[in-house]
Protein backbone atom coordinates (compact mmCIF):
# COMPACT_ATOMS: atom_id res chain seq x y z
CA UNK A 1 0.00 0.00 0.00
CA UNK A 2 0.90 3.50 -0.66
CA UNK A 3 2.59 5.14 2.20
CA UNK A 4 1.20 8.23 1.94
CA UNK A 5 -1.93 6.64 1.59
CA UNK A 6 -2.00 4.34 4.59
CA UNK A 7 -0.91 7.77 6.65
CA UNK A 8 -4.44 9.70 5.00
CA UNK A 9 -6.37 6.62 6.62
CA UNK A 10 -4.74 6.89 9.72
CA UNK A 11 -5.52 10.22 10.18
CA UNK A 12 -8.98 9.79 9.04
CA UNK A 13 -9.16 6.89 11.78
CA UNK A 14 -7.15 9.52 14.44
CA UNK A 15 -10.21 12.32 13.29
CA UNK A 16 -13.16 10.18 13.07
CA UNK A 17 -12.17 9.15 16.92
CA UNK A 18 -11.79 12.47 18.40
CA UNK A 19 -14.85 13.43 16.51
CA UNK A 20 -16.68 10.14 18.34
CA UNK A 21 -15.10 10.86 21.44
CA UNK A 22 -16.36 14.64 21.32
CA UNK A 23 -19.46 13.51 20.09
CA UNK A 24 -20.22 11.59 23.24
CA UNK A 25 -19.01 14.32 25.28
CA UNK A 26 -21.19 16.41 24.25
CA UNK A 27 -24.02 14.02 24.45
CA UNK A 28 -23.09 13.56 28.27
CA UNK A 29 -23.15 17.06 28.50
CA UNK A 30 -26.69 19.19 28.63
CA UNK A 31 -26.66 22.62 27.39
CA UNK A 32 -27.20 23.84 30.73
CA UNK A 33 -23.67 22.82 31.58
CA UNK A 34 -22.21 24.13 28.51
CA UNK A 35 -23.95 27.49 29.42
CA UNK A 36 -22.81 27.22 32.85
CA UNK A 37 -19.36 26.41 31.68
CA UNK A 38 -19.53 29.21 29.17
CA UNK A 39 -20.56 31.95 32.09
CA UNK A 40 -17.38 31.20 34.54
CA UNK A 41 -14.71 33.29 34.61
CA UNK A 42 -12.10 30.29 34.37
CA UNK A 43 -10.27 28.66 31.42
CA UNK A 44 -11.80 25.59 31.12
CA UNK A 45 -10.81 22.68 29.24
CA UNK A 46 -10.72 18.57 28.75
CA UNK A 47 -8.20 16.20 27.17
CA UNK A 48 -8.14 12.43 26.76
CA UNK A 49 -4.79 10.30 27.42
CA UNK A 50 -3.56 11.62 24.37
CA UNK A 51 -3.02 14.79 25.65
CA UNK A 52 -5.94 15.65 22.57
CA UNK A 53 -8.09 18.47 23.28
CA UNK A 54 -11.87 17.50 23.81
CA UNK A 55 -13.52 20.50 24.96
CA UNK A 56 -12.74 23.98 26.39
CA UNK A 57 -15.19 26.31 27.04
CA UNK A 58 -15.71 30.05 26.12
CA UNK A 59 -12.74 32.17 27.89
CA UNK A 60 -10.35 29.43 27.51
CA UNK A 61 -11.08 29.37 23.14
CA UNK A 62 -11.22 33.28 23.61
CA UNK A 63 -8.03 33.22 25.43
CA UNK A 64 -6.11 30.90 22.56
CA UNK A 65 -7.53 33.24 20.13
CA UNK A 66 -9.26 29.68 18.55
CA UNK A 67 -12.89 28.66 17.34
CA UNK A 68 -13.92 25.54 19.84
CA UNK A 69 -13.88 23.07 16.46
CA UNK A 70 -10.18 24.44 15.72
CA UNK A 71 -8.47 23.20 19.55
CA UNK A 72 -10.47 19.80 18.92
CA UNK A 73 -7.73 17.15 18.89
CA UNK A 74 -4.96 19.25 19.35
CA UNK A 75 -2.56 19.17 21.53
CA UNK A 76 -0.23 21.43 23.31
CA UNK A 77 2.28 20.70 20.76
CA UNK A 78 0.12 22.64 18.89
CA UNK A 79 0.17 25.82 20.79
CA UNK A 80 3.79 25.31 22.27
CA UNK A 81 7.49 25.85 21.60
CA UNK A 82 8.16 21.94 21.52
CA UNK A 83 10.02 22.24 25.25
CA UNK A 84 7.45 24.11 26.19
CA UNK A 85 4.84 21.21 25.12
CA UNK A 86 7.26 18.81 26.24
CA UNK A 87 6.80 20.09 29.98
CA UNK A 88 3.11 20.31 29.73
CA UNK A 89 2.80 16.97 28.56
CA UNK A 90 5.22 15.91 31.03
CA UNK A 91 3.02 17.22 33.82
CA UNK A 92 0.05 16.01 32.79
CA UNK A 93 1.45 12.34 32.26
CA UNK A 94 2.25 12.92 36.18
CA UNK A 95 -1.14 13.69 36.67
CA UNK A 96 -2.51 10.68 35.23
CA UNK A 97 -0.33 8.70 37.10
CA UNK A 98 -1.28 10.29 40.50
CA UNK A 99 -4.59 11.03 39.78
CA UNK A 100 -4.33 14.01 42.51
CA UNK A 101 -5.11 17.54 41.94
CA UNK A 102 -2.00 19.53 41.55
CA UNK A 103 -2.24 23.40 41.57
CA UNK A 104 0.15 25.61 40.42
CA UNK A 105 1.06 29.44 39.38
CA UNK A 106 2.63 29.75 36.12
CA UNK A 107 3.05 32.02 33.40
CA UNK A 108 1.56 31.93 30.03
CA UNK A 109 1.60 33.15 27.07
CA UNK A 110 -0.90 32.54 24.66
CA UNK A 111 -0.81 35.52 22.19
CA UNK A 112 3.02 37.16 22.87
CA UNK A 113 1.96 38.62 26.48
CA UNK A 114 2.94 36.84 29.45
CA UNK A 115 0.13 36.47 31.61
CA UNK A 116 -0.10 35.60 35.09
CA UNK A 117 -1.90 32.12 35.68
CA UNK A 118 -3.50 29.98 38.24
CA UNK A 119 -3.34 26.59 37.00
CA UNK A 120 -4.78 23.88 37.91
CA UNK A 121 -5.63 19.81 36.69
CA UNK A 122 -6.71 16.59 37.66
CA UNK A 123 -8.39 13.87 36.10
CA UNK A 124 -12.11 13.29 36.62
CA UNK A 125 -14.58 10.35 35.13
CA UNK A 126 -17.42 10.69 32.82
CA UNK A 127 -20.69 9.41 34.22
CA UNK A 128 -22.25 7.65 31.18
CA UNK A 129 -19.20 6.03 29.52
CA UNK A 130 -16.95 5.47 32.59
CA UNK A 131 -14.63 7.24 30.37
CA UNK A 132 -11.69 9.40 32.41
CA UNK A 133 -10.64 12.84 31.23
CA UNK A 134 -8.02 15.36 31.87
CA UNK A 135 -9.43 18.59 33.17
CA UNK A 136 -7.70 21.89 33.42
CA UNK A 137 -8.78 25.41 34.90
CA UNK A 138 -7.14 28.42 35.22
CA UNK A 139 -7.71 31.75 36.17
CA UNK A 140 -5.72 35.24 35.01
CA UNK A 141 -4.19 36.53 38.34
CA UNK A 142 -2.32 39.13 36.83
CA UNK A 143 -4.22 41.91 38.59
CA UNK A 144 -3.59 40.22 42.31
CA UNK A 145 -0.09 40.03 41.10
CA UNK A 146 0.17 43.96 40.22
CA UNK A 147 -1.42 44.67 43.61
CA UNK A 148 1.52 42.43 45.45
CA UNK A 149 4.25 44.32 43.74
CA UNK A 150 2.31 47.55 44.08
CA UNK A 151 1.74 46.64 48.48
CA UNK A 152 5.57 45.96 48.25
CA UNK A 153 6.44 48.97 46.21
CA UNK A 154 4.52 50.81 49.04
CA UNK A 155 6.36 48.45 51.92
CA UNK A 156 9.82 48.65 50.74
CA UNK A 157 9.93 51.80 49.03
CA UNK A 158 10.22 55.37 50.02
CA UNK A 159 7.01 57.16 48.05
CA UNK A 160 8.67 60.61 48.18
CA UNK A 161 12.16 59.12 46.28
CA UNK A 162 11.71 56.02 45.19
CA UNK A 163 14.78 55.23 46.72
CA UNK A 164 14.62 51.63 48.84
CA UNK A 165 13.57 52.59 52.44
CA UNK A 166 14.81 51.63 56.54
CA UNK A 167 12.41 48.26 55.98
CA UNK A 168 14.32 47.10 52.49
CA UNK A 169 17.27 47.24 53.82
CA UNK A 170 16.20 45.94 57.00
CA UNK A 171 15.00 43.23 55.31
CA UNK A 172 17.37 42.41 52.32
CA UNK A 173 20.75 44.77 53.58
CA UNK A 174 22.17 41.52 55.75
CA UNK A 175 22.30 39.52 51.81
CA UNK A 176 23.51 42.75 50.34
CA UNK A 177 26.71 43.40 52.81
CA UNK A 178 27.82 39.84 53.18
CA UNK A 179 27.77 38.70 49.34
CA UNK A 180 31.59 38.26 48.91
CA UNK A 181 33.56 37.25 51.99
CA UNK A 182 36.79 38.11 50.47
CA UNK A 183 36.02 41.72 49.84
CA UNK A 184 35.08 44.37 52.00
CA UNK A 185 31.20 45.68 52.65
CA UNK A 186 30.13 48.99 54.31
CA UNK A 187 27.36 50.72 55.38
CA UNK A 188 27.17 54.74 54.84
CA UNK A 189 25.27 56.47 56.61
CA UNK A 190 24.37 60.26 56.30
CA UNK A 191 22.02 63.44 56.96
CA UNK A 192 21.76 66.65 55.66
CA UNK A 193 23.09 69.17 57.89
CA UNK A 194 20.94 72.11 58.66
CA UNK A 195 18.01 70.52 56.76
CA UNK A 196 15.81 71.68 59.33
CA UNK A 197 16.46 74.91 59.50
CA UNK A 198 16.00 75.05 55.25
CA UNK A 199 13.02 73.16 55.79
CA UNK A 200 11.47 75.55 58.87
CA UNK A 201 12.36 79.00 56.35
CA UNK A 202 11.39 77.59 52.99
CA UNK A 203 8.84 74.86 53.44
CA UNK A 204 7.82 71.40 53.42
CA UNK A 205 7.39 72.04 50.16
CA UNK A 206 10.99 73.08 49.11
CA UNK A 207 12.18 70.17 51.65
CA UNK A 208 10.21 67.79 49.76
CA UNK A 209 12.61 68.86 46.20
CA UNK A 210 15.23 69.05 48.43
CA UNK A 211 14.96 65.07 49.81
CA UNK A 212 14.39 64.01 45.73
CA UNK A 213 17.35 66.05 44.31
CA UNK A 214 19.40 64.54 46.51
CA UNK A 215 18.22 61.41 45.83
CA UNK A 216 18.89 62.15 41.98
CA UNK A 217 22.49 62.67 42.36
CA UNK A 218 22.89 59.73 44.81
CA UNK A 219 21.29 57.37 42.01
CA UNK A 220 24.53 58.89 40.23
CA UNK A 221 27.09 56.94 42.32
CA UNK A 222 24.97 53.18 42.11
CA UNK A 223 26.56 50.68 40.73
CA UNK A 224 26.57 46.63 40.70
CA UNK A 225 27.99 46.74 44.29
CA UNK A 226 26.83 50.11 45.45
CA UNK A 227 22.59 50.45 46.78
CA UNK A 228 21.52 53.66 47.99
CA UNK A 229 18.33 54.12 50.30
CA UNK A 230 16.40 56.66 52.06
CA UNK A 231 16.33 55.42 55.81
CA UNK A 232 14.16 58.62 57.65
CA UNK A 233 13.96 62.27 57.21
CA UNK A 234 16.83 63.47 55.35
CA UNK A 235 18.91 60.44 56.31
CA UNK A 236 20.26 58.23 53.61
CA UNK A 237 22.86 55.59 53.59
CA UNK A 238 24.56 53.63 50.78
CA UNK A 239 25.52 49.89 51.40
CA UNK A 240 28.79 49.24 49.52
CA UNK A 241 29.80 45.15 49.00
CA UNK A 242 32.60 43.61 46.96
CA UNK A 243 34.96 46.94 48.18
CA UNK A 244 38.60 45.72 47.73
CA UNK A 245 40.27 48.05 50.51
CA UNK A 246 39.16 51.07 53.39
CA UNK A 247 40.68 53.50 50.65
CA UNK A 248 38.06 52.76 48.01
CA UNK A 249 35.43 53.41 50.81
CA UNK A 250 36.73 56.16 51.65
CA UNK A 251 36.92 57.64 48.20
CA UNK A 252 33.31 56.71 48.00
CA UNK A 253 32.89 59.19 50.78
CA UNK A 254 34.72 61.90 49.03
CA UNK A 255 32.60 61.04 46.02
CA UNK A 256 29.53 61.59 48.23
CA UNK A 257 30.76 65.14 49.77
CA UNK A 258 31.38 66.09 46.23
CA UNK A 259 27.87 65.57 45.60
CA UNK A 260 26.64 67.96 48.18
CA UNK A 261 29.44 70.70 46.98
CA UNK A 262 27.19 72.26 43.80
CA UNK A 263 24.66 74.38 45.25
CA UNK A 264 21.02 72.82 44.95
CA UNK A 265 18.58 74.90 43.40
CA UNK A 266 15.02 74.76 45.35
CA UNK A 267 11.95 76.83 44.28
CA UNK A 268 14.29 78.96 42.22
CA UNK A 269 16.71 79.60 45.38
CA UNK A 270 19.89 78.21 45.02
CA UNK A 271 20.65 76.45 48.98
CA UNK A 272 23.85 75.41 50.11
CA UNK A 273 23.59 71.63 51.25
CA UNK A 274 26.63 69.53 53.28
CA UNK A 275 26.34 66.30 54.46
CA UNK A 276 27.35 64.34 57.83
CA UNK A 277 28.76 61.03 56.99
CA UNK A 278 29.17 57.65 59.44
CA UNK A 279 30.85 54.73 58.08
CA UNK A 280 30.83 50.97 59.26
CA UNK A 281 32.28 48.16 58.09
CA UNK A 282 31.35 44.59 57.56
CA UNK A 283 32.15 42.46 59.39
CA UNK A 284 35.34 44.26 61.65
CA UNK A 285 32.44 46.74 63.40
CA UNK A 286 29.90 44.44 63.57
CA UNK A 287 28.01 41.06 61.57
CA UNK A 288 23.98 42.09 61.35
CA UNK A 289 22.95 45.10 59.55
CA UNK A 290 21.23 46.21 62.62
CA UNK A 291 24.46 46.74 64.25
CA UNK A 292 26.03 48.41 61.54
CA UNK A 293 23.27 50.82 61.27
CA UNK A 294 23.75 51.27 65.01
CA UNK A 295 27.55 51.85 64.22
CA UNK A 296 27.05 53.75 61.66
CA UNK A 297 24.61 56.50 62.98
CA UNK A 298 27.11 56.55 66.53
CA UNK A 299 29.94 57.62 64.20
CA UNK A 300 27.61 60.03 62.21
CA UNK A 301 26.80 61.63 66.03
CA UNK A 302 30.66 61.98 66.74
CA UNK A 303 31.04 63.67 63.37
CA UNK A 304 28.26 65.94 64.03
CA UNK A 305 29.82 66.88 67.89
CA UNK A 306 33.85 67.77 66.57
CA UNK A 307 32.15 69.77 63.28
CA UNK A 308 30.03 68.65 59.84
CA UNK A 309 30.26 68.17 56.16
CA UNK A 310 32.68 65.17 56.30
CA UNK A 311 33.06 61.84 57.18
CA UNK A 312 33.45 59.40 60.18
CA UNK A 313 34.58 55.48 60.81
CA UNK A 314 33.33 54.19 63.67
CA UNK A 315 35.72 53.18 66.31
CA UNK A 316 35.13 50.84 69.26
CA UNK A 317 35.57 53.83 71.50
CA UNK A 318 32.78 55.53 70.67
CA UNK A 319 30.37 52.82 71.82
CA UNK A 320 32.02 52.99 74.97
CA UNK A 321 31.04 56.94 75.39
CA UNK A 322 27.40 56.15 73.97
CA UNK A 323 27.31 53.37 76.70
CA UNK A 324 28.64 56.33 79.41
CA UNK A 325 26.13 58.79 77.98
CA UNK A 326 23.71 56.51 78.19
CA UNK A 327 24.52 55.63 82.09
CA UNK A 328 24.93 59.43 82.65
CA UNK A 329 21.12 59.85 80.56
CA UNK A 330 19.36 57.26 82.99
CA UNK A 331 20.97 58.98 86.14
CA UNK A 332 20.03 62.65 84.98
CA UNK A 333 16.28 61.34 84.60
CA UNK A 334 16.31 59.53 88.02
CA UNK A 335 17.93 62.52 89.44
CA UNK A 336 15.07 64.82 88.64
CA UNK A 337 12.75 62.06 89.81
CA UNK A 338 14.47 61.56 93.51
CA UNK A 339 14.81 65.57 93.34
CA UNK A 340 18.80 65.52 93.76
CA UNK A 341 18.71 68.93 92.01
CA UNK A 342 19.16 72.04 94.22
CA UNK A 343 20.11 75.61 93.07
CA UNK A 344 23.30 77.90 94.28
CA UNK A 345 22.48 81.73 94.35
CA UNK A 346 25.49 84.67 93.32
CA UNK A 347 24.82 87.84 94.27
CA UNK A 348 24.97 90.98 92.04
CA UNK A 349 25.56 94.27 93.03
CA UNK A 350 25.41 97.88 92.20
CA UNK A 351 28.31 99.06 91.15
CA UNK A 352 28.01 102.47 92.39
CA UNK A 353 26.78 101.73 95.87
CA UNK A 354 27.63 98.44 96.81
CA UNK A 355 24.44 97.42 97.56
CA UNK A 356 22.95 93.98 96.89
CA UNK A 357 20.97 94.07 93.50
CA UNK A 358 19.79 90.74 92.94
CA UNK A 359 21.07 87.29 92.71
CA UNK A 360 21.35 84.59 89.89
CA UNK A 361 20.04 81.59 90.22
CA UNK A 362 22.31 78.29 89.43
CA UNK A 363 21.22 74.61 89.25
CA UNK A 364 23.53 72.14 90.86
CA UNK A 365 23.45 67.97 90.62
CA UNK A 366 23.57 66.75 94.27
CA UNK A 367 24.46 63.11 92.64
CA UNK A 368 25.47 59.94 94.42
CA UNK A 369 28.62 60.42 93.34
CA UNK A 370 28.93 63.94 94.54
CA UNK A 371 27.85 67.85 93.54
CA UNK A 372 28.13 68.20 89.69
CA UNK A 373 28.21 71.53 87.83
CA UNK A 374 25.96 72.59 84.75
CA UNK A 375 28.47 72.29 82.65
CA UNK A 376 29.27 68.26 82.59
CA UNK A 377 25.11 68.00 82.84
CA UNK A 378 23.47 70.85 80.73
CA UNK A 379 24.19 69.90 77.34
CA UNK A 380 23.25 66.52 77.63
CA UNK A 381 19.70 67.28 79.13
CA UNK A 382 19.11 69.63 76.04
CA UNK A 383 20.12 66.71 73.64
CA UNK A 384 17.52 64.53 75.33
CA UNK A 385 14.78 66.89 76.62
CA UNK A 386 15.23 66.36 79.85
CA UNK A 387 16.57 70.19 80.29
CA UNK A 388 12.40 70.76 79.93
CA UNK A 389 11.28 69.06 83.18
CA UNK A 390 14.93 70.37 84.87
CA UNK A 391 13.59 74.09 83.40
CA UNK A 392 10.69 73.89 84.70
CA UNK A 393 11.86 73.25 88.05
CA UNK A 394 14.45 75.38 88.33
CA UNK A 395 12.35 78.51 87.37
CA UNK A 396 9.44 77.15 89.94
CA UNK A 397 12.56 76.98 92.89
CA UNK A 398 13.51 80.00 92.30
CA UNK A 399 10.47 82.11 92.38
CA UNK A 400 9.85 80.21 95.62
CA UNK A 401 12.69 80.89 97.20
CA UNK A 402 12.91 84.23 96.15
CA UNK A 403 9.24 84.84 97.31
CA UNK A 404 10.47 83.36 100.81
CA UNK A 405 12.69 86.16 101.15
CA UNK A 406 10.84 88.68 100.15
CA UNK A 407 8.61 87.05 102.95
CA UNK A 408 11.29 87.51 105.70
CA UNK A 409 11.92 91.76 104.14
CA UNK A 410 14.54 91.50 101.26
CA UNK A 411 11.76 92.88 99.14
CA UNK A 412 14.47 94.53 96.93
CA UNK A 413 16.03 91.33 95.83
CA UNK A 414 15.51 90.18 92.03
CA UNK A 415 16.02 86.59 91.07
CA UNK A 416 17.50 86.05 87.61
CA UNK A 417 16.98 82.54 86.00
CA UNK A 418 19.23 81.16 82.70
CA UNK A 419 16.29 79.71 80.52
CA UNK A 420 17.61 76.97 77.88
CA UNK A 421 16.85 77.63 74.15
CA UNK A 422 14.99 73.96 74.05
CA UNK A 423 12.95 75.00 77.15
CA UNK A 424 11.93 78.79 75.64
CA UNK A 425 11.15 77.33 72.36
CA UNK A 426 9.29 73.83 73.47
CA UNK A 427 7.17 74.93 75.82
CA UNK A 428 4.20 77.85 75.76
CA UNK A 429 7.30 79.22 78.12
CA UNK A 430 4.83 82.91 78.41
CA UNK A 431 2.10 80.84 80.03
CA UNK A 432 4.56 78.94 82.08
CA UNK A 433 6.17 81.81 83.46
CA UNK A 434 2.65 83.37 84.12
CA UNK A 435 1.78 79.92 86.38
CA UNK A 436 4.68 79.41 88.23
CA UNK A 437 4.32 83.49 89.37
CA UNK A 438 1.02 82.76 90.19
CA UNK A 439 1.65 79.86 92.10
CA UNK A 440 4.86 81.20 93.99
CA UNK A 441 3.09 84.51 94.87
CA UNK A 442 6.44 86.36 93.56
CA UNK A 443 5.78 89.72 92.10
CA UNK A 444 6.79 89.78 88.26
CA UNK A 445 8.76 92.40 88.81
CA UNK A 446 10.84 90.47 91.00
CA UNK A 447 11.80 88.15 88.45
CA UNK A 448 14.46 88.23 85.00
CA UNK A 449 14.60 85.98 82.86
CA UNK A 450 18.30 85.46 81.06
CA UNK A 451 18.26 83.89 77.51
CA UNK A 452 21.59 83.62 74.90
CA UNK A 453 21.50 85.88 71.23
CA UNK A 454 21.42 82.30 69.71
CA UNK A 455 18.22 81.74 71.61
CA UNK A 456 16.03 84.33 70.99
CA UNK A 457 18.12 84.67 67.12
CA UNK A 458 17.47 80.89 66.14
CA UNK A 459 13.36 81.97 65.44
CA UNK A 460 13.36 85.34 65.56
CA UNK A 461 9.76 86.10 65.19
CA UNK A 462 7.71 83.66 67.48
CA UNK A 463 11.00 85.01 70.32
CA UNK A 464 9.68 88.32 69.32
CA UNK A 465 5.86 87.34 70.48
CA UNK A 466 7.23 85.43 73.53
CA UNK A 467 9.75 88.27 74.59
CA UNK A 468 6.72 90.64 74.39
CA UNK A 469 4.05 88.42 76.54
CA UNK A 470 6.94 88.66 79.02
CA UNK A 471 7.08 91.85 79.36
CA UNK A 472 3.36 92.23 79.31
CA UNK A 473 3.61 90.21 82.32
CA UNK A 474 6.07 92.71 84.44
CA UNK A 475 9.09 89.62 83.74
CA UNK A 476 12.16 91.72 83.20
CA UNK A 477 14.65 90.02 80.19
CA UNK A 478 18.26 90.19 80.18
CA UNK A 479 20.80 89.08 76.93
CA UNK A 480 23.23 87.05 78.41
CA UNK A 481 26.95 86.48 77.03
CA UNK A 482 26.65 89.50 75.06
CA UNK A 483 28.79 89.98 72.45
CA UNK A 484 29.43 86.43 71.68
CA UNK A 485 26.65 86.00 69.25
CA UNK A 486 27.12 86.91 65.31
CA UNK A 487 24.51 89.44 65.45
CA UNK A 488 24.50 91.23 68.35
CA UNK A 489 24.11 94.52 67.36
CA UNK A 490 21.11 94.01 64.73
CA UNK A 491 18.22 92.20 66.73
CA UNK A 492 18.91 94.98 69.72
CA UNK A 493 16.36 97.46 68.44
CA UNK A 494 14.25 94.03 67.56
CA UNK A 495 13.31 92.56 70.90
CA UNK A 496 11.72 93.66 74.18
CA UNK A 497 15.01 93.60 76.53
CA UNK A 498 15.53 95.24 79.44
CA UNK A 499 19.63 94.72 80.59
CA UNK A 500 22.45 93.23 78.69
CA UNK A 501 25.29 90.87 80.44
CA UNK A 502 28.47 91.29 78.81
CA UNK A 503 30.15 88.18 78.40
CA UNK A 504 32.90 87.26 81.09
CA UNK A 505 34.96 86.90 78.48
CA UNK A 506 35.46 90.42 77.92
CA UNK A 507 36.15 90.95 81.24
CA UNK A 508 38.71 88.24 82.59
CA UNK A 509 41.59 90.38 80.88
CA UNK A 510 39.99 94.01 80.87
CA UNK A 511 42.60 94.87 82.85
CA UNK A 512 45.60 94.05 80.81
CA UNK A 513 44.08 93.71 77.30
CA UNK A 514 42.98 97.42 75.62
CA UNK A 515 41.36 95.97 72.99
CA UNK A 516 38.77 93.97 75.49
CA UNK A 517 38.34 97.08 77.64
CA UNK A 518 37.60 99.10 74.48
CA UNK A 519 34.83 96.40 73.42
CA UNK A 520 33.49 96.51 77.00
CA UNK A 521 33.23 100.35 77.28
CA UNK A 522 31.56 100.39 74.04
CA UNK A 523 29.24 97.82 75.12
CA UNK A 524 28.13 99.34 78.05
CA UNK A 525 27.91 102.94 75.98
CA UNK A 526 25.67 101.55 73.58
CA UNK A 527 23.68 99.80 76.59
CA UNK A 528 23.36 103.12 78.47
CA UNK A 529 21.91 104.84 75.00
CA UNK A 530 19.31 102.05 74.50
CA UNK A 531 18.12 102.65 77.73
CA UNK A 532 19.69 99.00 78.89
CA UNK A 533 21.01 98.02 82.20
CA UNK A 534 24.40 96.74 81.78
CA UNK A 535 25.60 94.21 84.09
CA UNK A 536 29.18 92.35 83.79
CA UNK A 537 29.93 88.65 85.27
CA UNK A 538 33.16 87.25 85.54
CA UNK A 539 34.85 90.23 88.03
CA UNK A 540 36.89 88.94 89.97
CA UNK A 541 39.39 91.44 91.24
CA UNK A 542 39.12 95.39 92.56
CA UNK A 543 41.10 96.36 89.64
CA UNK A 544 38.22 95.42 87.11
CA UNK A 545 35.57 96.41 89.05
CA UNK A 546 37.15 100.19 89.18
CA UNK A 547 37.41 99.74 85.39
CA UNK A 548 33.95 98.71 85.14
CA UNK A 549 32.96 101.52 87.65
CA UNK A 550 34.62 104.24 85.78
CA UNK A 551 32.97 103.17 83.08
CA UNK A 552 29.61 103.90 84.50
CA UNK A 553 28.88 99.55 84.58
CA UNK A 554 25.54 98.86 86.25
CA UNK A 555 26.22 95.84 88.21
CA UNK A 556 28.59 93.04 88.36
CA UNK A 557 28.74 89.68 89.51
CA UNK A 558 31.90 87.65 89.96
CA UNK A 559 34.16 85.82 92.39
CA UNK A 560 35.30 88.88 93.74
CA UNK A 561 31.74 89.56 94.98
CA UNK A 562 31.06 86.21 95.93
CA UNK A 563 31.33 82.69 94.63
CA UNK A 564 27.78 81.26 94.46
CA UNK A 565 26.22 80.15 97.82
CA UNK A 566 23.20 77.75 98.70
CA UNK A 567 19.95 79.26 100.07
CA UNK A 568 21.12 79.34 103.87
CA UNK A 569 24.42 80.86 103.12
CA UNK A 570 23.09 83.24 100.45
CA UNK A 571 20.54 83.97 103.47
CA UNK A 572 23.78 85.21 105.51
CA UNK A 573 25.61 86.97 103.13
CA UNK A 574 22.31 89.39 102.33
CA UNK A 575 22.55 89.96 106.49
CA UNK A 576 25.65 91.48 105.64
CA UNK A 577 25.12 92.89 101.51
CA UNK A 578 27.40 95.78 101.82
CA UNK A 579 31.34 94.26 99.81
CA UNK A 580 34.18 96.10 101.42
Amino acid sequence: MNPSKQGSAEEKKNAFHQAEAFAGLIRAMSPLNISILDALPVHIFLEDRHGRTLFANKLACEKNGKELHELIGKTSFDFFSPSVAEEIRCNDLEIWESKQLRMKEAIVDFDGNPTHMLAGTTIIQGEEDGEEYLLGFSFDISERIEAEEKLAKLAFYDPLTGLPNRRYIEHYGDGYLMTDQEGLSALLVFDLDYFKKINDSLGYEAGDLLLQETARRLRTLETENILAARISGDEFALLVSRANCISEISELCEKLLELFRQPFVVLEKKVPISASIGVSVYPRDGESLYSLLVHADLAVNVLKNSGKNGYQFFAVSMKESANQRLEKEILLSQGLEKGEFLLHYQPKISIRTKELYGVEALVRWNSEQGLIYPGEFIGLAEETGLIVPLGEWVLREACRQCKEWHEMGYTHLKVSVNVSAVQFQKQDFAELTAQILEETGLEPAALELELTESTVMEKPKEAAVILLRLQQLGVSISIDDFGTGFSSFSYLKQFPMNALKIDRSFIQNIEEEEADKAIAKAMISLARNLGLMIVAEGVENEKQMKILESADCDTAQGYFISRPLDADAFLNYMRNSQVK
